[in-house]
């Protein structure tokens, strides 16, 4: 319980991670940019970067308003424990994909896996 505290009083860097991908998790923008955050931190991160970008949030249950529904609806894709979760019905667009590849790469997955997740967006990759 402290350490969940603890974590909700220190400082978010709301920068653009740059660095190793190897173990890194996040949240990835339409532009292809990673906010970095612990595995356990991506909802406070999702309020954090709804208010950095001035997104109204959006309702995912009656009265129940939901920084990660409202990431998701944007586009945005959560990286969590090596996995990629995109709940959009808007496409990945190719900034995420090519991202993407080199996060893939950078975590010693195959290329086969990383065309199996282009194959899930074929024909649906926004420019």
């Amino acid at each position: 319980m402290f350490k969940a505290w603890l974590r909700n009083t220190e400082p978010i860097n709301l920068e653009p991670y740059v660095g190793n991908l190897k173990g890194v998790d996040g949240w990835l923008s339409r532009d292809g940019v990673l906010y970095q955050c612990n595995y356990v931190d991506h909802l406070i991160y999702a309020e954090k970067l709804c208010n950095k970008f001035g997104y109204q949030l959006l309702n995912r249950f009656p009265y129940q308003m939901n920084s990660e529904y409202t990431l998701e609806q944007k586009g945005w894709a959560k990286i969590s424990n090596g996995k990629v979760h995109y709940a959009s019905i808007k496409p990945m667009s190719k900034k995420q994909l090519d991202f993407l590849f080199d996060y893939f790469i950078g975590n010693g997955y195959s290329v086969n896996e990383y065309q199996e997740l282009v194959r899930q967006q074929e024909g649906e990759v926004l420019a």
